[in-house]
């Protein structure tokens, strides 16, 4: 974890962007032979994917772009969620639909949606991480407790509004084994007791479709 107030936030949105990333890539590799037999919890963890990155714009709407905008311009990064979040709105409704009526659920049509996301998401993730890095954030003139301040404000934001029964699994078990023990901060018991036996096990069957294991 970086102790430069100014790479803190970078060094955040690149393990967030990265979950993402990894998520749907292993999304892309499943629906090719989806598990027809496990198909709600398949399609859970595909909610699982969507409902984390539409938590993540919310937080940045309501957090981070405020703060920004004071000193930059974010209104390209808020223009590109609006139309991240109706493919991902289109992603949810063939998702509720397939489990609903599990007979009636068409992997490629999931599919070809996935694969029409794929660039417009990428690419904001990408220009997202570019944005906050620390050269820009400090070129712009925040001071080093601002930016603290906005990270704490940004956690607690997601400690109140997020799912932790179904975004802090996702999250962790998105997160590859050489930062799980730095990202995000939490104490042992939370990282290896917690979120393992209590947050993950409501949702259980969704990570088994994870790259890497929850705790």
């Amino acid at each position: 974890m970086p102790t430069d107030p100014y790479e803190l936030l970078h060094f955040h949105m690149v393990r967030a962007h990265d979950t993402f990333k990894l998520g749907y890539d292993r999304i892309i590799e499943l629906l090719d032979s989806p598990p027809t037999h496990d198909l709600d919890n398949f399609l859970g963890y595909c909610e699982a994917w969507a409902s984390s990155i539409e938590e993540h714009h919310n937080s940045e709407e309501a957090v981070v772009f405020p703060f920004l905008n004071t000193k930059m311009d974010f209104s390209g990064e808020a223009e590109a969620h609006k139309g991240i979040h109706a493919s991902l709105h289109d992603v949810i409704d063939i998702i509720h639909h397939g489990r609903a009526n599990p007979a009636e659920f068409n992997p490629r049509e999931l599919q070809d949606l996935m694969e029409n996301l794929r660039e417009p998401l990428y690419a904001h993730l990408d220009d997202e991480v570019e944005h906050v890095s620390a050269k820009e954030v400090r070129n712009a003139g925040f001071s080093g407790q601002e930016l603290l301040k906005m990270v704490a404000d940004l956690a607690a934001y997601a400690r109140a509004n997020a799912n932790p029964f179904l975004q802090v699994p996702y999250m962790r078990s998105h997160t590859p084994p050489e930062f799980k023990d730095c990202w995000p901060g939490m104490p042992w018991f939370v990282r290896n007791l917690i979120i393992p036996y209590v947050l993950a096990w409501r949702y259980s069957g969704y990570w088994k479709y994870s790259p890497y294991p929850v705790s």
